[in-house]
């Protein structure tokens, strides 16, 4: 039988561990809030339109976004079918130009316009809010004021409608004028409209309504906002953003390969082959490497480059990756260091050589190990920049990084597109680290079962 003591001890311990596990929870839930908002920030200001960026207060979340639908009427219009095909493309210029630039808090992500004749819907045009910015920055209206002379000067309005995209067809269009829409901004619009670029149609209806998926859209005009900065690159006109994506992928595709193959090969030696003595010695020598500050080899080492033609092309950025790097080296070896010894003895009984060694045992049982070396690979390379900067001038060949950068240079992008190439460039890294996540618990696994005799890695003469 417990005494009193022994129970109000017990008592006291029970609820000291609440205590604790609380704060725990707390502080740990406080820890997450703090890493996650700067993520979560990016995500909503890259779905605001760029001037809600700046509200004060600041909001987290971004503000509904709103469909505007206006309709104009020409039916009183005479003249030829080109004629009337012409009035309407001015005007559609002019009421998606005008409303996205007079109505910037409104947050009207996007802008349809409708032109009807006798009753039928003839013209259609549609334009999402990012897309309008970028003809207004980069485009077709980079650096002109928006009026209404400006914006219809000789053939602007033709390459904006082409660049846009619209429907002309006198027997009716797919797109039908809606009905039945708010009238929130109906107002607001129609005086801008009459008051500032007055319209060869008549304004019969603006009608509003709430889309929020247009925010999601928004990321789609960022991956193409490359093709309009850098208009003179044929591979990013028609790759857009990917041409840096892909860039990415190739660097760091090939340091991957390179780096866990390399790096095992080498802690392969060291480990099996290598007396004691030598095997700390080269050890020693991968791990001398990583103490020697990069800024000190920096120029050597571009100099060394450009003689060997490995300047301004994808050899530069990929022959970096063929030094093993000495901390992979050095985990790499800890781990075949525990891989028991009997496992090789076996193999050469029968006749293995070094390579079926190194093939059939160390490599498939080091998985958590090379789960581990690529990550931590990918996202070293995924947030390299500065020598990816130093040995590429050519747009086209640029990391995301190194695109990242130049594109913020840029005076004419916007708060909105970075934040939204920002999280463009973030989100692979999560998901990777997802994926291999279940491979990494692995190290763990495998380090126990080394010295436990787990029936997944048992042991049999091998010492730990």
């Amino acid at each position: 039988m417990k005494t009193t003591g022994e129970k109000r001890a017990k008592r006291k311990l029970g609820k000291s561990e609440r205590k604790l596990k609380t704060v725990a929870v707390v502080v740990s839930l406080l820890f997450a809030a703090l890493m996650l908002y700067p993520m979560i920030f990016a995500v909503s200001s890259a779905m605001k339109d760029n001037s809600k960026i700046y509200d004060v207060p600041p909001k987290l979340l971004p503000d509904a976004a709103n469909s505007l639908s206006v309709v104009l009427d020409y039916s009183d219009q005479k003249g030829s079918e080109d004629q009337l095909k012409d009035q309407m493309m001015q005007d559609s210029i002019l009421v998606m130009m005008g409303l996205s630039y007079k109505m910037p808090d409104d947050s009207i992500m996007e802008i349809k316009v409708y032109g009807t004749k006798d009753g039928e819907t003839v013209y259609y045009s549609r334009a999402h809010q990012m897309k309008l910015q970028m003809e207004k920055d980069y485009g077709i209206y980079k650096g002109t004021a928006i009026k209404k002379e400006v914006l219809l000067h000789e053939d602007r309005y033709i390459r904006a409608c082409d660049s846009i995209g619209y429907e002309f067809d006198m027997n009716g269009v797919s797109e039908k004028a809606p009905e039945g829409l708010g009238n929130q901004f109906e107002k607001k619009a129609e005086e801008i409209l009459n008051e500032k670029y007055q319209t060869t149609g008549t304004v019969v209806s603006v009608g509003d309504k709430v889309k929020n998926i247009l925010n999601l859209e928004s990321f789609k005009y960022y991956l193409q906002m490359p093709g309009y900065i850098y208009p003179e690159s044929e591979t990013i006109q028609r790759f857009g953003f990917m041409t840096f994506v892909f860039n990415s992928i190739i660097v760091i595709g090939f340091a991957m390969v390179a780096q866990v193959l390399l790096c095992s090969i080498c802690a392969f030696v060291i480990s099996r082959k290598l007396s004691k003595r030598a095997a700390k010695f080269v050890l020693l020598f991968f791990l001398g490497g990583m103490m020697v500050p990069f800024a000190s080899i920096m120029l050597p080492q571009l100099i060394m480059y450009k003689q060997m033609g490995a300047y301004n092309n994808y050899l530069a950025l990929l022959l970096p990756f063929l030094y093993p790097y000495g901390f992979y080296v050095y985990l790499y070896k800890g781990f075949f260091d525990q891989i028991p010894a009997s496992y090789f003895e076996a193999a050469e009984l029968d006749g293995a050589g070094s390579f079926y060694l190194y093939s059939k045992i160390c490599m498939p049982l080091s998985k958590p190990i090379i789960s581990l070396i690529a990550l931590q690979t990918f996202i070293g390379n995924w947030n390299d920049f500065f020598w990816a900067w130093l040995v590429t001038e050519d747009q086209k060949l640029w990391t995301l990084n190194v695109a990242l950068y130049n594109i913020s240079n840029n005076v004419a992008t916007k708060q909105n597109a970075l934040m939204g190439l920002a999280v463009v460039t973030i989100t692979p890294v999560i998901l990777l680290s997802i994926l291999f996540s279940k491979q990494l618990k692995q190290i763990e696994k495998y380090d126990n079962g080394c010295c436990s005799g787990s029936p997944d890695f048992p042991v049999s003469g091998g010492s730990c």
